[in-house]
C-alpha cells in the first residue's frame, strides 16, 4: 500500500508548475497605449514603494497604434477602484459619455521629428515639416540638405481619436500619398536608421527605448525637452492620460495623484521631455 506522502508526491510530478497556487492579487491592473506604459512602468517601483500599492502593468497589450483601443476597453470591463486604461490621445467627450469612462491627463509628450543621422539637417520650421509631409516640399536641398528625394514615414495610428500626428497635418488625407505607412514605432525607429533620406515621426519613449538610433530635428530652433515643452515653445506633443469606467475612486486615485503629483514621477519624464500635467 502507498502511502499518502507517496501519493501525493507521485501527483506533484504530473502538475504544472505553480498548479495549486493562488494567481497573486494586485491592487491595480493596467494596460493600454505603449508609450503610457513605458513611463507608468519607469515609475512603478516608485510608485509600489512610496504607496504600499501593487500595481500589475500588462505588456501584450500595451500595442502602438491599437492601445488606446484596449486601454478603454480594459477600463469600460473593470472596476473603477481597480482597473485603470492607458490613453495617448485625446477623447472626444461625447464618445467618453456613450462609453461611461472618465480620461483623467497626467503628462504631454513630445512628438519628435526624426531624420538619419547622416542626415546635415539638425532642424527645420513647422512649416517646412508641415510642407513634407503633405508632399509639397520633396528634396532635400530645399531645407538646407543634399540633393536628394525625401522618403516620408508615417505611423497614422488611431485616426478616429485625437493622436499627436493630427498636431502635423489634421487628416490622413492631407499627407503625402507616395508615403511609407509604418505598422510599428520600433519599425519606424529602424527605417529611418536605415535609410538617409527618410524622415519620420516618433513618441520621444519610442526614440529613447529603441536606442536613439535616429536624429531628432529641431522645430522653429527648439529640441523636444521638458524646458522647451514647459516654456510652450516645442509644438508637436501628445496628450497621455489614465481612464476609468465612470469616476476613479480609491486606489484608482491614489495612482492617479501621484501621476500627477509625484516629484519622482515628473523627473522620470524628464527622461522623454515629457511635462507633468493636472
Amino acid at each position: 500500500m502507498k502511502s499518502a506522502f507517496g501519493s501525493i508526491l507521485i501527483i506533484s510530478l504530473f502538475l504544472p508548475a505553480g498548479a495549486g497556487l493562488a494567481a497573486k492579487e494586485y491592487d491595480l491592473v493596467a494596460t493600454g497605449d505603449h508609450s503610457v506604459w513605458v513611463i507608468t512602468n519607469d515609475i512603478k517601483a516608485d510608485f509600489e514603494r512610496d504607496t504600499g500599492l501593487s500595481l500589475d502593468l500588462i505588456p501584450e497589450l500595451a500595442i502602438v497604434g491599437k492601445g488606446c483601443a484596449k486601454g478603454m476597453l480594459h477600463a469600460r470591463r473593470g472596476r473603477p477602484d481597480h482597473d485603470v486604461g492607458l490613453i495617448c490621445c485625446d477623447m472626444d467627450a461625447a464618445e467618453l459619455e456613450a462609453k461611461n469612462l472618465k480620461v483623467y491627463p497626467f503628462a504631454r509628450e513630445p512628438l519628435a521629428i526624426v531624420v538619419n543621422k547622416r542626415n546635415p539637417v539638425n532642424g527645420l520650421t513647422l512649416r517646412q515639416v508641415r510642407d513634407i509631409f503633405s508632399g509639397k516640399t520633396t528634396n532635400w536641398k530645399s531645407v538646407g540638405g543634399r540633393r536628394e528625394p525625401i522618403t516620408v514615414l508615417t505611423q497614422l495610428h488611431c485616426p478616429d481619436f485625437g493622436p499627436n500626428w493630427k498636431k502635423l497635418l489634421g487628416d490622413p488625407a492631407r499627407f503625402v500619398r507616395k508615403r511609407v505607412d509604418i505598422k510599428a514605432q520600433a519599425e519606424m525607429s529602424a527605417t529611418v536608421a536605415d535609410f538617409p533620406q527618410a524622415i519620420g515621426h516618433l513618441e520621444m519613449t519610442s526614440v529613447r527605448e529603441t536606442g536613439d538610433v535616429v536624429k531628432v530635428l529641431a522645430i522653429d530652433g527648439y529640441l523636444p525637452t521638458t524646458e522647451n515643452m514647459e516654456a510652450g515653445r516645442y509644438p508637436l506633443f501628445g496628450s497621455l492620460a489614465v481612464a476609468t469606467k465612470g469616476e476613479a475612486a480609491g486606489k484608482a486615485v491614489t495612482f492617479i495623484e501621484y501621476l500627477r503629483t509625484s516629484p519622482k514621477a515628473k523627473e522620470r519624464m524628464r527622461t522623454y521631455g515629457m511635462i507633468q500635467v493636472r
